[in-house]
């Protein structure tokens, strides 16, 4: 029974551009803006995407991540979300080649080196070969209607006494001839003050990399985008990163408008691990659409977040509410991930990504990442039930987190229901 029912000369202004007159939704897009009801479509239907692949799909070459192995199995089990991040680390792409059997030969990088294998590089001259094979990769997804959640930025790679992230980053001054980086030499975190001190060389570098993504992805129908991953623990002036993220927003979005001017960018940024005030000020600016969050969720955090912004809330990296992570490279936490993607689907979560994370006892045979994973984890076939059930839904964008199961031996349970359907979800021990 349900009961119930400061803008500068060296960058573009931060004001949000007013929506196309015609908008095309054939592609992911956002339904129902500025209510609690907003939604994502896909082809003009409700979308459900949840799975995952290597969050370092866009580093490696083909001999040390078998992408196409990994998507072709995703859809055949109903699966059809990535999460993944272009590489900040020359270094970081090196070792991952290595761990996963690849040739260091058959690297790429996104910046032009100055010479073959110098690994200095010029922060003024993208690497075409690298751009023409993210491009290749991002389309194949397309093609098996995998949604690409892209960190455009992932900011965990400024970390120090890590040899593979900030010693090979590509704005650390010793990896690069570019003058406008000597700054970061002493205090890499400066690489967020650049607008704050307005130094306009680094400014446009920066924005470079963002308005190459987009020239790169904007007119796919299956990719919407996260500003930086993980800014939290790598930057110390609160005031300076809001100037930052204002142009880096604005630069994002305009690019993306200029390329496609039918058409609505969805964009958000990771505030997992922010303070509160912190998080706020992200959630309510009028440039990002989703609310994207990349700690311990909650479902009455979700469902609360939602109402208050009127924005999707995007629960990152399959991280549940008693601290754990369910991957799917662990076939004993079949059940908790099962429990898991129903229970954040139940909360109008329509984003969910599974984690990947590397198993370290060896127990898997081959590599990290680069291996087979048809009949690894008895979850595929549980993802195959998930996606029917809500292929059955006809009326999702009018249910609401409403109603309650009034007896039963569940420990937990969630409803969604309109005056047209309900969906309800019981789970115990």
């Amino acid at each position: 029974v349900f009961s119930g029912m400061r803008s500068l000369a060296i960058a573009q202004s931060t004001a949000t551009p007013s929506a196309p007159s015609s908008t095309d939704t054939t592609g992911i897009a956002l339904a129902q803006v500025g209510t609690p009801q907003v939604h994502f479509t896909y082809q003009d239907a409700p979308l459900l995407s949840f799975g995952g692949m290597s969050d370092f799909t866009f580093y490696a070459n083909d001999d040390a991540y078998d992408y196409q192995l990994w998507a072709d199995w995703a859809a055949e089990h109903g699966m059809n979300h990535i999460r993944a991040y272009p590489p900040f680390s020359w270094k970081y792409v090196e070792h991952f080649a290595k761990e996963n059997g690849g040739e260091v030969e058959n690297v790429l990088f996104p910046y032009e080196e100055t010479q073959p294998g110098s690994r200095q590089f010029d922060l003024t001259r993208f690497n075409d070969a690298y751009w023409e094979r993210f491009r290749q990769q991002c389309e194949y997804l397309q093609s098996k209607g995998i949604i690409i959640h892209l960190l455009m930025m992932n900011g965990w790679q400024l970390r120090p006494g890590e040899e593979k992230n900030w010693d090979g980053h590509f704005f650390n001054p010793k990896n690069n001839i570019n003058s406008f980086t000597d700054d970061l030499a002493e205090n890499r975190l400066s690489f967020y003050k650049s607008v704050d001190r307005q130094q306009s060389e680094l400014v446009a570098a920066q924005q470079a990399w963002f308005q190459k993504i987009i020239d790169t992805t904007a007119d796919l129908d299956n990719v919407y985008y996260d500003l930086v991953h993980e800014i939290a623990e790598n930057f110390e002036d609160w005031s300076a990163m809001q100037e930052w993220i204002d142009v880096m927003a604005e630069t994002v979005r305009s690019r993306f408008q200029s390329r496609q001017p039918n058409r609505s960018i969805i964009l958000g940024m990771d505030t997992g691990g922010l303070k509160g005030r912190q998080r706020h000020w992200i959630f309510n600016r009028p440039y990002f659409d989703v609310l994207i969050y990349g700690k311990a969720h909650r479902v009455d955090q979700a469902i609360k977040w939602r109402n208050q912004y009127e924005k999707p809330y995007i629960p990152q990296e399959a991280w549940d509410e008693n601290g754990k992570k369910y991957g799917f490279r662990e076939p004993d936490t079949r059940v908790h991930l099962r429990k898991y993607l129903w229970k954040y689907m139940m909360a109008k979560c329509q984003q969910m990504d599974v984690y990947i994370k590397p198993r370290r006892d060896k127990q898997l045979p081959g590599f990290d990442h680069n291996y087979d994973p048809n009949g690894w984890n008895p979850f595929e076939d549980d993802a195959l039930v998930l996606r029917e059930i809500w292929n059955s839904l006809k009326d999702y964008p009018h249910m609401t987190v409403t109603g309650s199961v009034k007896s039963g031996p569940a420990e937990k349970n969630y409803v969604l229901s309109s005056n047209q359907e309900a969906l309800a979800y019981i789970s115990s021990d």
